[in-house]
């Protein structure tokens, strides 16, 4: 099995067998500090990168903006969205190709990232986004011993993560929320 295909599986396997981690979406958490942050314009596009449940892409969509969904695998989608709206494809593969966003959303996603990969998926991201939102967990996760596997692989402290994003975009707000870190990159 390559890693693509372990990794779409460890997901497949907590969202079919964890209903908490189901409940849980830090995504939702961030939709109205997004909008406080960036006010986006009405029909502005925004993809919800790692989009989980889908729960935050449809209150952007509720909000009026043009949304796209991808993740790894479709097995966490809790809402109905037609397959010309989503793609299911890991972040180190080519997922972009639609167009240029306004806007990206990538919440409690780059830490489940392999940490050789961060950097390819930190420049598909900006590659892909006029403006993206990272919300980082900065500590090991807590739901993935439920199914006997480690889910954040790559827990790193704040100022590793500014710096990676910085050597690629331009950093315009960061802040460290003890335990959760919030960047707002621009592609330079």
């Amino acid at each position: 099995m390559n890693i693509i295909d372990t990794e779409r599986a460890k997901y497949s396997e907590i969202w079919s067998d964890v209903p908490a981690y189901r409940d849980y979406s830090p995504g939702l958490e961030n939709v109205t500090r997004f909008m406080n942050v960036l006010q986006p314009k009405i029909g502005a596009t925004l993809v919800d990168i790692g989009c989980g449940t889908g729960q935050a892409g449809m209150k952007f969509k509720e909000l009026g903006m043009i949304v796209r969904w991808v993740d790894i695998t479709d097995a966490g989608l809790c809402i109905d969205i037609s397959h010309w709206k989503f793609r299911r494809s890991a972040l180190w593969e080519d997922w972009g190709g639609w167009n240029m966003y306004d806007y990206g959303f990538c919440c409690d996603v780059m830490e489940h990232i392999p940490t050789e990969y961060t950097m390819l998926v930190i420049d598909r991201i900006l590659k892909a986004c006029r403006t993206t939102w990272f919300q980082i967990a900065l500590v090991p996760d807590q739901f993935g011993a439920e199914i006997g596997k480690t889910l954040h692989l790559t827990v790193r402290p704040f100022n590793w993560w500014r710096d990676h994003l910085a050597s690629i975009g331009n950093v315009v707000d960061a802040r460290d929320l003890c335990g959760t870190a919030i960047f707002v990159v621009n592609r330079e």
